[in-house]
């Protein structure tokens, strides 16, 4: 779902991603949190993202907080993106 909501809001944004993913906190050290990696052409950006607000995304709940944590990661990589 979070994949989902990262290329919707690059589309808005002019953005076309490559590739999304989600490393789980257990892997990079941190039971609570999740990396989420965006990449477009061969730039790539991440994010910390809490573990409820994915949960809040699966279970259709306001998830506010992500969508404003996609979108300045979003952000950073169109700067990137930038000749």
């Amino acid at each position: 779902m979070v994949k989902g909501l990262a290329a919707d809001i690059a589309d808005q944004m002019g953005i076309r991603l490559s590739g999304v993913s989600v490393v789980e906190g257990r892997r990079v050290g941190c039971l609570d949190m999740s990396l989420l990696h965006l990449a477009a052409d061969d730039r790539l950006v991440s994010a910390l993202v809490h573990k409820s607000e994915l949960e809040d995304l699966q279970n259709g709940s306001g998830c506010e907080r992500l969508e404003v944590k996609i979108q300045t990661a979003l952000s950073r990589l169109k700067l990137l993106l930038e000749p």
